[in-house]
Order: C-alpha cells, then sequence, then structure tokens
C-alpha cells in the first residue's frame, strides 16, 4: 500500500478553515432568509457556501490522503473514507487544470455524496509520482478513451518523427560517403 498524504497545516488552512468559514455565512445566510432581509443575495450566499461545506464535509471531495494498493483505491478527509476496489471501477476520469499539480477525478457514476475529488498533488507527499499514477490510471481503465488515444497518437508522433530524423542522418551520411568516394578517387587519377 502506498499513502500519499497531504500536507495537514496547508490542508487545515485551505480547506478546513475555509469550509469553517461557509459553514458561518450559511448560517448568516439563512438566518437573514428568515427575516426576510433581501432575499436574493442571501440565497445566493446559501447555495455557495452551502455547496462548500457539503463538498468538503459530506462527499470528501477534497481529500486530505489517498491510499492505493493492489486492491484498489481509497479517498479519506475527516474520518471517512471512499474505497474502490479496481475491478468495480468502470470509469475513471482525470482532468488536469492548468496548473499541472491539481487535478479533477470522477470515478464511476460520480454523484453528490461520492464520486468526485478534487487531487491537488503539488501539496500532497510524493505528489509528482500520484499525479503520475492518476494520469495513467485513466488510461489504463479506459484503453479507448480520448486520453489514451491522445497518449497513443503522441508515442506515433514520436515515433515518425525518430524515423524522419533516422532518415535524415541516413541520407547526410549516404552524402557524405559519396563525397568521400569521389575525393579518393580524385587522388588516385
Amino acid at each position: 500500500m502506498h499513502t500519499y498524504e497531504y500536507d495537514s497545516n496547508v490542508f487545515f488552512r485551505k480547506i478546513t478553515i475555509t469550509a469553517v468559514f461557509c459553514v458561518l455565512i450559511f448560517a448568516y445566510s439563512i438566518y437573514h432568509l428568515i427575516t426576510g432581509d433581501s432575499p436574493v443575495l442571501w440565497i445566493g450566499a446559501a447555495i455557495v457556501s452551502g455547496y462548500f461545506v457539503w463538498e468538503t464535509f459530506i462527499s470528501i471531495a477534497n481529500p486530505s490522503k489517498v491510499e492505493i494498493d493492489d486492491k484498489g483505491i481509497t479517498f479519506s478527509a475527516y474520518k471517512k473514507n471512499h474505497h474502490y476496489e479496481w475491478s468495480e471501477i468502470r470509469k475513471f476520469k482525470c482532468k488536469p487544470l492548468a496548473s499541472g499539480t491539481k487535478m479533477f477525478i470522477r470515478i464511476n457514476e460520480a454523484g453528490i455524496f461520492r464520486g468526485r475529488y478534487w487531487v491537488n498533488c503539488y501539496y500532497y507527499s510524493e505528489g509528482e509520482e500520484l499525479f503520475k499514477f492518476l494520469f495513467h490510471k485513466e488510461i489504463e481503465v479506459d484503453p479507448n478513451g480520448l486520453k489514451a488515444k491522445a497518449v497513443q497518437g503522441s508515442k506515433e508522433a514520436q515515433k515518425i518523427k525518430k524515423q524522419k530524423y533516422d532518415r535524415r542522418q541516413q541520407e547526410k551520411a549516404r552524402k557524405q560517403l559519396a563525397k568521400q568516394i569521389r575525393k579518393n578517387a580524385v587522388k588516385k587519377r
């Protein structure tokens, strides 16, 4: 089993404190909705803050630990675990973001209770290894998917590029050999 853990100080600052702040905003929004103050504003605030609280504490979309072994993968946070056996995973989609270190993972039929995870590999122990594993796991689970075809196409493009380079090198070597043969022939006359 290999365990990747989010830096605990960063997790507390970025995820836990933000979620607690959202709990306060949610409670304050509900209070204002009950008292009838500017309902449109408070409905929006309640929805946004409630969504973040749900994602953090209920569906653990921001896991503090990812455990991987031969049997499956487990996402954990706040003493809750979501475990998936490799044999039961039919869909495994990883969407890397522009930063190159954070990815959005969807497993099987992801819903509001489980199956959607934000994994910011930059803050995990051995995060680069985790990023590569998750990226390649999608290709392994769905070898006919778009990402697998893109990676395969990239490998094919590299082969073609190498073949063109090898042909150029061979042509260059052939010309140099022909030039050397002509030079030697002129010297012999």
